[in-house]
């Protein structure tokens, strides 16, 4: 198998001058500490994407990693979606950049989402998957879905801390921060499927994390989610995609047989996870997989080069 180009499609990053938000009184836990020194590093990002071999990253910022629960996100939203572009803008040809806007904003929220595709140039959208008792297929949320949806640009929906199950399970430590964070981004990818929203927004591509795949794991006997992943079409898995974290043979298997190897992309969680998916262990574990080369390349980068480009093929055709 050739060299792999990668396009990685989950990378935390905050721009010059943020910070990771902490409570007032309250340290960093060492985790964050040690991830804070080295989110905002630009230098550490470039140099760990050449060492891995990672041809272009696709940053995103998630609001609770940088705002108070009481701050004015609407205008946290603007400084932020600002401060990536300039940052995209200093190094186009390794970085792509998310918006981030407020999911359950309703149209203040879908102005500034179009602001920052329209007006920044920014590939696409940062959205929370749940807030309190609301999920991503809630009525305040649709406005914003509108506009990625007429724009052409994915969702990434980011998993949550959620309460109460973030405190019961916060015995089992991380494994349960994880376990507590996919059962919320799961929730959400199937609060998608099991409404009308596909059939409202035709258009609308939505990349769910490597924590939710307990969404894709409920099909078969347990459900009535076969025909959602369906090949056809017309089915709603064409909406759907995953990205990779762990880059392992079984996983990659697991993922690629439930929405096809078009509908997964890679990530790492950078730096959050501490390491990067390489070309030679991707190429690897893409072997072990069994997949083919051309598989491998979809999920290495065509796929995320697809969903990037598509508000660009859209503009073209217009222009045309």
């Amino acid at each position: 198998m050739s060299k792999l180009d990668i396009v990685d499609f989950h990378t935390h990053f905050l721009p010059e001058g943020w910070e990771v938000y902490r409570a007032p009184g309250r340290p960093l836990e060492p985790l964050w500490a040690r991830i804070g020194t080295k989110i905002s590093d630009i230098d550490a990002l470039i140099a760990d994407s050449d060492a891995a071999g990672i041809s272009r990253r696709v940053i995103g910022v998630a609001l609770s990693m940088v705002a108070a629960p009481d701050a004015d996100l609407g205008a946290v939203s603007r400084k932020l979606n600002d401060d990536l572009a300039a940052t995209v803008a200093r190094h186009p040809d390794r970085l792509f950049s998310l918006a981030t806007v407020d999911t359950f904003g309703g149209e203040a929220a879908a102005a500034e989402a179009r602001r920052a595709i329209v007006d920044l140039n920014l590939s696409g959208l940062f959205l929370d998957s749940a807030r309190g008792d609301s999920l991503i297929d809630a009525p305040e949320a649709r406005p914003v879905l509108k506009v990625a949806a007429e724009l052409r640009v994915p969702v990434f929906l980011h998993p949550i801390n959620p309460e109460p199950l973030s405190t019961q399970l916060s015995g089992l430590g991380r494994l349960g921060t994880r376990l507590s964070r996919g059962t919320i981004n799961a929730a959400a990818a199937i609060s998608l499927v099991t409404s009308d929203v596909f059939e409202e927004l035709p258009e609308l591509r939505v990349v769910i994390t490597a924590l939710g795949v307990s969404a894709l794991a409920l099909t078969g006997p347990f459900g009535e989610l076969p025909s959602i992943f369906a090949e056809a079409p017309a089915g709603k898995r064409r909406h759907l995609y995953i990205d990779i974290m762990p880059s392992e043979a079984r996983f990659i298997r697991f993922v690629t047989s439930l929405v096809g190897a078009d509908h997964v992309l890679t990530g790492s969680d950078w730096p959050i996870l501490g390491h990067d998916p390489t070309q030679d262990g991707l190429a690897a574990a893409f072997e072990a997989a069994g997949l083919s080369a051309h598989d491998a390349e979809l999920i290495a980068s065509r796929n995320a080069l697809e969903l990037l480009n598509g508000r660009h093929r859209k503009r073209d055709r217009l222009i045309a």
